[in-house]
């Protein structure tokens, strides 16, 4: 005997949407479609959940609920702890018995714990539904030095991190995982607010969970798999007089296979299999990039910004080379301030020490920009700078923080990396 019910999803353009009539049906007498959901199942445990969720999720919208039953069983056996995987094998249980308006149906479901999984298939069916062109790099990712294997860049606003790995300085799509930022969203200011910071970052090192367990104890369980502290304050959040600490990339609790996609204290947090994928990629100095939200550049566009942006660099070592103090100072913004020295101060001491020199040569080694996520368009320049003159020779790592100034760009800060 055949079931009947309907489904208008609160989700995305309707998770559980069926074409056309937007109605659906159980049967358990007519013959499974030529690909069954055996053969569906069994290929699909050898993939990643997510894919499996996916396959899930289009097996309802394709009116096929057996085969999504069957699906989403195979996704439990491999993910015992998929609070999400569980919520939709109870709506499909539910559906043999009676008409269902959303995801997650029950009646004495606790509201909140049900948002948080409806958001959470939400952007996960969103990036399936809509990913990224396919060879687009993004903005951000303007040019990686040798050092530097691999780079991350996490949307923020789709819950989503992507890997790239670096060929020649040419960004190249690797992986990409669904994670969950802060509570309160993406844009940290404060420690304790919840928030996940928004700009470039380093990863400063990893903390194997053996590590956590002897520092933390029962709550290192909280990290899972283990953590990749990155370097929040970075020099431009103390020069806006951004504080707190403690932002790491981590996996989950062991109970939990996956979090609702605003749920961290500030952290981006990344299931266990999924962090351990990614931690194999991650070394201090991998860039970690974190932007409200993702611009995604075909080749040839993001060959022209990287070429501007290296010419920009190219034109303040020149000008510093020559001794040309007059052009040199040109590229420093009213607004420059580095380690407590404002714009008047820096220009009285690079006019003094310029003026001592003969000669001077200032080579840039090992250079890497970026596209620094602010209101107002910035770049990012890191490089090791090899400095030398008749009377200084001097080797260092050195950043360099761009604003768009009218037509231009303009040194805002600039320091030492030791």
């Amino acid at each position: 005997m055949a079931h009947h019910f309907k489904l208008a999803s609160a989700l995305l353009i309707g998770v559980y949407v069926a074409p056309s009539a937007n109605s659906m049906n159980w049967s358990r007498s007519v013959p499974p479609p030529p690909v069954t959901a055996a053969t569906m199942a069994q290929a699909s445990v050898e993939a990643a959940p997510e894919r499996m969720l996916i396959d899930t999720l289009n097996a309802v919208r394709s009116n096929r609920l057996d085969d999504a039953l069957r699906l989403v069983d195979a996704l439990i056996e491999k993910n015992p702890n998929y609070k999400l995987a569980h919520l939709i094998k109870g709506d499909l249980l539910l559906a043999r018995t009676r008409p269902l308006t959303t995801l997650g149906n029950a009646g004495d479901a606790h509201a909140e714990k049900l948002n948080d999984l409806r958001a959470e298939a939400q952007v996960r069916l969103k990036h399936y539904l809509a990913p990224p062109p396919s060879e687009a790099i993004p903005a951000s990712l303007v040019k990686l030095s040798p050092q530097q294997a691999y780079a991350v860049v996490v949307d923020a606003t789709s819950s989503r991190l992507y890997m790239f790995r670096n060929d020649n300085g040419v960004p190249r799509y690797l992986l990409d995982f669904y994670v969950t930022i802060g509570k309160q969203g993406a844009g940290k200011n404060r420690e304790g607010d919840q928030r996940t910071p928004v700009g470039v970052y380093f990863v400063t090192g990893k903390l194997p969970r053996a590590d956590l367990d002897k520092t933390y104890g029962a709550q290192a369980d909280l990290y899972g798999v283990g953590a990749w502290p990155l370097s929040y304050p970075n020099e431009w959040d103390k020069r806006q007089g951004r504080d707190g600490h403690g932002i790491w990339l981590h996996g989950s609790p062991s109970d939990t296979y996956s979090r609702p996609p605003l749920a961290s204290n500030g952290c981006v947090v990344l299931t266990n299999p999924d962090m351990a994928a990614l931690g194999r990629y991650l070394s201090a100095g991998t860039p970690v990039v974190i932007t409200p939200r993702i611009e995604w550049l075909a080749m040839d566009e993001w060959r022209s910004r990287a070429a501007k942006a290296q010419a920009q660099l190219d034109h303040w070592r020149s000008d510093w080379e020559k001794l040309d103090t007059e052009h040199y100072l040109a590229h420093y913004s009213d607004d420059f301030r580095a380690n407590g020295t404002d714009i008047n101060t820096w220009r009285k001491q690079k006019s003094q020490i310029n003026a001592s020199k003969q000669w001077a040569k200032v080579k840039l080694e090992n250079v890497s920009l970026f596209a620094y996520p602010a209101e107002t368009p910035m770049l990012l320049t890191s490089f090791d700078q090899d400095y030398q003159s008749n009377n200084l020779n001097n080797r260092t790592r050195k950043r360099l923080y761009w604003k768009q100034e009218g037509p231009g760009w303009k040194i805002v800060y600039e320091g030492s990396q030791g």
